[in-house]
């Protein structure tokens, strides 16, 4: 695997390697490159990595950027107000430098990744958004770049985010549609864990992440917290 760092490279490369009849997939790190996504370079033997700077990405502020909807005002949009925009604006220039086929996500930010496939659908897109399945560590926390902020101690009471998780998902299992038991059922065991700030907890249709009217098998069971000084999400799909 080589790195590039300037657009001008990267445009050589990807263009080689489709003249060569190859295709181009693209796996954004958005700036941390953790295990999760080592795991995915190692697994899918990756040529190239992209590293630009930030006078390469922005060698003057930018004057025009995208506007997320209601999509964007919801959950981590109501936290971090624009930040989806940021998002949206980063995503849809690294689509455009690269120029993949397939585009890979993972499905930890299922909030980013619902904003990028709406993106790519609004604005027409010719690439395709692939979900990759959360990576976790032995004990159930998620991979993350956050991760390193978290102390041996910490890590240890954050799990209790990803068992949250699982107790709603559990209750859905057993045969509960309601979302507010869905959603108390996680609640209660994470406000319950010692060391752990409940954000929220929301049972959310996939698209537009909105409030699920019921609970259904696809929908998002999402929740975020702070261990110590440190902001956490995580999510499961139902079913």
């Amino acid at each position: 695997m080589r790195g590039v760092a300037s657009s001008a490279e990267l445009r050589a490369a990807t263009d080689a390697a489709r003249a060569g009849g190859a295709g181009v997939g693209f796996v954004p790190t958005m700036g941390a490159l953790h295990a999760g996504h080592r795991a995915v370079l190692a697994a899918e033997g990756v040529d190239l990595a992209f590293l630009p700077g930030e006078e390469e990405m922005w060698p003057s502020p930018p004057e025009v950027r995208l506007r997320v909807g209601g999509l964007g005002d919801r959950l981590e949009g109501l936290v971090r107000p624009g930040h989806l925009d940021g998002v949206a604006t980063v995503v849809a220039k690294l689509l455009h430098l690269v120029g993949p086929g397939r585009a890979y996500f993972g499905q930890k930010d299922a909030q980013q990744l619902a904003v990028v496939r709406r993106m790519a659908a609004d604005l027409a897109f010719p690439n395709q958004i692939v979900a990759c399945p959360t990576v976790r560590e032995p004990n159930g926390l998620a991979i993350s770049s956050r991760n390193t902020y978290l102390s041996p101690r910490e890590r240890r009471m954050a799990t209790a985010l990803y068992r949250s998780l699982q107790a709603g998902q559990a209750v859905f299992m057993a045969g509960e549609r309601d979302p507010a038991v869905v959603e108390t059922a996680t609640r209660d065991l994470l406000e319950a864990a010692p060391g752990v700030a409940p954000d929220y907890v929301a049972l959310v249709e996939p698209a537009g992440f909105e409030p699920a009217k019921q609970a259904e098998p696809g929908h998002v069971l999402a929740a975020a917290a702070r261990v110590g000084r440190t902001r956490l999400i995580d999510n499961v799909i139902l079913g």
